[in-house]
């Protein structure tokens, strides 16, 4: 398991279940999934940036990034399909700023799913989904809210483009959205929200199609 990304997401969900009452659970559905956000670039790879709160007295800046280094380049040598690289990792007025990109979301997959963490993420074709083995057997609703469509109208759609992630976070595409799952708000033309449960965990898997 890898050691600095279960530290990173345990202050992630400590921070976002901080508090207590209705209106603070509410803060932290939308929290957990907020200090997280996929990029999706044109050129297919993804860029993800974590912003965590950060105490300096329970962690060492220095000692995490050499740990986070070491692993990348632990798991570079043994890619065939292209490294990734840590772009950024800064702490600055109590916040710790993490980004690293990923040459393609197949790769996301490799480095963030183990026996401990599931972080599967998809971006291709509808078609290629479909391919994938990935089930239609949902309901997705446009970004107005006024039209649901199911698995026929879905599978119409093949050369669309589609997000599928396992995990809650921030998303931002390249294109404009039409559809989203449950579970995601919409918050700009390129951009969407995946809401999490109060543990910070997901609920469900996530899809959003776009143009």
């Amino acid at each position: 398991m890898r050691k600095v990304r279960w530290i990173l997401g345990m202050l992630l969900i400590s921070t976002a279940l901080w508090g207590c009452g209705e209106k603070e659970t509410e803060d932290a559905q939308a929290g957990a999934a907020a200090g997280t956000e996929i990029e999706v670039l044109k050129d297919g790879s993804i860029v993800e940036t974590i912003t965590e709160e950060f105490a300096k007295d329970y962690y060492d800046e220095t000692n995490l990034r050499d740990i986070l280094i070491a692993e990348v380049d632990d798991f570079n040598r043994g890619a065939e399909d292209g490294s990734i690289t840590v772009d950024k990792f800064e702490s600055a007025d109590g916040k710790l700023t993490v980004s690293i990109k990923y040459p393609s979301a197949d790769i996301y997959t490799a480095y963030n799913t183990d026996p401990y963490n599931n972080k599967k993420l998809f971006c291709g074709t509808v078609a290629e989904a479909g391919d994938a083995g990935y089930s239609f057997d949902i309901s997705l609703t446009d970004v107005k809210g006024e039209e649901t469509i199911g698995k026929e109208d879905i599978l119409g759609m093949g050369s669309s483009k589609i997000l599928i992630a396992e995990s809650p976070s921030r998303v931002k595409v390249t294109g404009r959205i039409l559809y989203v799952g449950e579970n995601i708000s919409v918050s700009g033309k390129n951009q969407a929200i995946m809401q999490s449960g109060e543990d910070g965990e997901a609920l469900g898997r996530y899809y959003v199609i776009y143009k």
